[in-house]
């Protein structure tokens, strides 16, 4: 009984140790892990969000971020909804994890706005940002 126990509290350990270390990233977490990148999207949206969090500061409900080369660089990919009024209120990004660029694009009914472009994205990053907004 006491092997049991023993084996069973080993797995554990291991299954949290394996848990953590494959962490994910969300766009809320920038701000402390990754400044420069904040920094770079805020460069990008435009003074009218300024003082909309979940725009500006990426600070509203969002899934975890992916990864995704483009341009020879890596970039952060993902999307922020306006908290408690997620259908309908969407921005997208891509963020250089390097902070050297950011580019966006924003949907909101609330705001009356539909597929507004951050940055100066090309072909590619407008591809993707678009296909963001639409998941």
């Amino acid at each position: 009984m006491k092997s049991t126990t023993a084996v069973f509290a080993a797995l554990a350990v291991g299954l949290f140790c394996q848990t953590t270390a494959f962490a994910e990233d969300y766009a809320f977490d920038l701000k402390k892990d990754h400044p420069a990148a904040l920094a770079a999207w805020m460069k990008v949206v435009p003074t009218t969000y300024r003082k909309t969090a979940w725009i500006n500061r990426l600070d509203g409900t969002t899934p975890p971020m992916d990864e995704v080369t483009m341009q020879g660089r890596a970039f952060f990919y993902g999307s922020v909804c306006q908290p408690h009024d997620c259908f309908g209120n969407n921005v997208a990004f891509l963020i250089a994890t390097d902070g050297s660029a950011a580019y966006g694009m924003l949907s909101s009914d609330n705001l009356r706005v539909k597929g507004q472009i951050f940055g100066a994205p090309d072909a590619e990053a407008q591809q993707l940002l678009t296909t963001k907004l639409s998941q």
